[in-house]
């Protein structure tokens, strides 16, 4: 089935374009949750009425990603957890537990958006990518440290 995708979907494509979808996905998530439109002749003129203001929105949602991912490059964020002798955590810390630090900060990101190759397991220093927009990408440094280090 084709559509026109009103919305950006990371695994899919951009707003504006037209995808080839398998139906029960178009039907049953794309469709009720009014993130594409059935690519049919009418709907394809609707998208090209508007597609000045799709451009304007993404500009603008692009400059205000800029300006976040200026931020948030470079931001240190501390964990605290529990860990062995060795520096082996007893658990590991993950999307979650960097969400909820940043906000601890008064940093607000979308939790989708922290992406972590790896669960983080020991302690030390690691690098993690926040995906905010498209190709716009930040980058932070988490510290993991023991619970009962000072």
């Amino acid at each position: 089935m084709k559509v026109v995708l009103l919305e950006d979907i990371e695994s899919l494509g951009l707003a504006g374009d037209i995808k080839e979808v398998k139906e029960g996905y178009a039907r049953n998530f794309l469709l009720p949750k009014k993130l594409a439109l059935t690519a049919t002749k009418e709907n394809l003129k609707i998208i090209e009425e508007k597609r000045s203001s799709i451009i304007k929105r993404t500009q603008k949602r692009v400059q205000i990603e800029q300006v976040k991912k200026e931020q948030l490059d470079g931001i240190v964020v501390n964990i605290k957890a529990k860990a062995g002798e060795a520096g082996k955590l007893f658990g590991s810390i993950g999307a979650n537990d960097i969400y909820m630090a940043l906000k601890e900060k008064q940093i607000e990101v979308d939790k989708k958006s922290i992406r972590i190759l790896e669960p983080i397991k020991q302690i030390g220093e690691y690098e993690v990518t926040i995906a905010l927009f498209r190709d716009i990408k930040a980058t932070i440094k988490v510290v993991v440290q023991s619970l009962d280090e000072n």
